[in-house]
Formats: structure tokens, sequence, C-alpha cells
């Protein structure tokens, strides 16, 4: 057993229901058509400085069946998070809190739709909730494991321990050459068009956390029940394949479906006859679950 200590203790959410310590910014965001009402709380200065805290990660915060994310429960835990250096968001579901729709209800299926990295972590999260809670899981060219060796993993740890340099772009990767993600010319001229991707190299610290994230999803294997379909890119440099067919040996899932396509990793940009396949395949894989 390992015992952990902290230098100082984590600072306490506000106690007062009527003037939080930290006010979130109020946002929308729409989902399934319905456009939600969104919080967001940033860490605030620290007391001893007056600078902002270093932000030590992303948490996104559920509220309950019929509660919302400033109810003071929901609240106090996303002050706590972000006083001691965390963004959070909080999204009020369709019909809690300012969000529209019928008090309370909770109404049609839910799925989990992810490509790449947001393929594994849709399936994570989904395997996270209780039993039924989604009824779906779709992974576009998902990030179940990556081609690192044991010697580049360890370096990699060590690496990502140096503050100095661990946040520095110094590893090149395939993800940002988009002839090697994309085939279809014009959806691939709009992915380089984007602004707000990284294009340069990945940091150590960042492609550490991948690799940690593919290692944690794949000890979960055996214990997946959520339905799910697997779309794979047989052609993709990005990702690695090889743990697939063990997601479907291993998962106790009783709904798994497995796809494989002659494409590269941005399974949604391959040019036509492909992509119409693709498309189908996904959607008609969503309708039967919706009946």
């Amino acid at each position: 057993m390992t015992a952990e200590t902290s230098a100082s203790p984590p600072k306490r959410a506000s106690l007062s229901d009527d003037r939080p310590v930290l006010p979130p910014q109020a946002q929308t965001l729409t989902t399934r058509g319905i456009e939600c009402a969104l919080y967001k709380w940033m860490p605030p200065k620290s007391d001893a400085t007056d600078e902002n805290i270093k932000i030590r990660g992303v948490a996104v915060v559920y509220h309950g069946f019929g509660a919302h994310s400033l109810y003071p429960t929901v609240r106090y835990a996303s002050c706590l998070l972000a006083e001691n250096g965390f963004v959070v968001y909080g999204l009020d579901f369709p019909g809690h809190g300012a969000s529209p729709g019928k008090k309370g209800l909770l109404s049609g299926p839910l799925f989990f739709v992810g490509s790449s990295m947001g393929g594994a972590i849709a399936l994570a999260v989904a395997d996270s909730l209780a039993e039924g809670s989604v009824n779906g899981v779709i992974m576009l060219a998902p990030m179940l494991s990556l081609k690192v060796g044991s010697s580049a993993r360890t370096a990699l740890a060590f690496i990502s321990s140096l503050p100095l340099i661990s946040s520095l772009p110094l590893i090149p990767h395939s993800a940002t050459d988009s002839t090697k993600q994309y085939r279809d010319a014009e959806r691939r001229a709009e992915c380089d068009r984007n602004t707000m991707t990284n294009k340069s190299g990945l940091r150590p610290i960042s492609a550490y956390t991948c690799i940690e994230i593919t290692e944690q999803i794949q000890g979960r294997f055996a214990q997946i029940k959520v339905p799910f379909l697997c779309m794979v890119a047989e052609e993709d440099v990005v990702v690695d394949n090889t743990k697939v067919d063990e997601l479907m040996k291993l998962a106790p899932s009783e709904d798994k479906t497995l796809k494989k396509y002659a494409a590269l990793h941005g399974l949604l940009c391959e040019p036509a006859p492909l992509l119409g396949i693709i498309e189908d395949d996904l959607i008609q894989w969503l309708n039967k679950r919706c009946q």
C-alpha cells in the first residue's frame, strides 16, 4: 500500500449558495439539436502571489437526475476542482437547469461516438457508467493501441517528468501529415485549412498520456458490456490496430460489431464509393438500435 501525502491541503469550494467563490462563464452547447446551458470554471488567481493558478488538467462534471450544473452539490465539486487547478465544464442536460425541455424528462437512446483518441475515451466512459446507461458506442479508427516499444515508453515516461521539455513539440508524428490521414483531396484540404489543430510535433507529455489511455482501455477489455461498433482503417499509420481482435475476443458485450475498411485514419475523409459504405454502416448500426 502506498501512502500519498500532500504539501498543502486542497482549497475548499464555496459553501454559499448565493455567491459562489468562482462564478462560472455561461455558454451554450447544442446537443441532439437542443441548445443546452454550458458552464466553465477557470482556476482563480492565487491568494499568495496574485497570479493565475497553474492549470493541472480538465474536468467534466455531470449533474444528477433532476439537478443541474449550478445545483449546490454539483457547484461545490466544480469550484473545488477549479480552485485546485482544473478547468471545469458542466452541461445542463435537456430538461434540466437552464437547458430547454420538460423538467426532469429524459428520453431517447444515448450513443457515444468518438474517433481516434475520442473512440477509446468514449468506450472507457461508457464502460464506467451503470449498465444500460448508454445504448451504444461507435468508434471510428479508435486509439486502442500505439506502436511504442518498451524502451521508448520508458524514455517518454522519463522525459514527461522533466518540466522544461515535457511540453515542447519534440516528436515528429504521422498525425501531422494530412496525406497519411485523409485520402479525399477536398476533405484533406479542409482539414489543412483548419487553424485550431496541432500541426507541430507531439509533446512528450501528450504522447505519454496517449500511451496511458491505451493501456487503461486495454485493461478494461474483459469487462466491456456496452454495445459497440468498432470501425477500423486497415491502412492506418496513426494508431495501431493489433489490439482490435483482442477487444472483440475479450469483451463480454452481447452486441459487438467489427467493420474493417481499406482506408486511412480519417474514415470519413475517404472518397466515394467507400465513404458511402462507411456512412451507411454507421447510420444503419445506429438505426437498428433505435427501434
